[in-house]
């Protein structure tokens, strides 16, 4: 195994400590897991680069037809609605 150092920002590293801890386990064992299920996610291609682009994850069918929130005065439907 090769050891390393890693800079993080302060929130970061609290935060991390603290995860670590709660779950009893190491920070090196938690940077490691934390590793291996981004790169199971972001996979590389063969010849180097990313085989795809990071995007956000894309929501879920909401059920709904048209985007609610498309039309200019959607908040005096919602306040109509509620009314009803």
């Amino acid at each position: 195994m090769i050891r390393t150092q890693i800079q993080l920002p302060d929130a970061l590293y609290a935060h991390t400590r603290r995860f670590a801890a709660i779950r009893e386990i190491s920070m090196a064992e938690l940077c490691r897991n934390s590793l291996e299920l981004f790169l199971a996610i972001h996979p590389l291609a063969e010849d180097g680069p990313p085989s795809r682009r990071w995007e956000p994850p894309v929501c879920r069918s909401t059920g709904l037809k048209a985007d609610p929130f498309s039309a200019e005065d959607w908040r005096e439907r919602i306040y109509a609605a509620d009314q009803e």
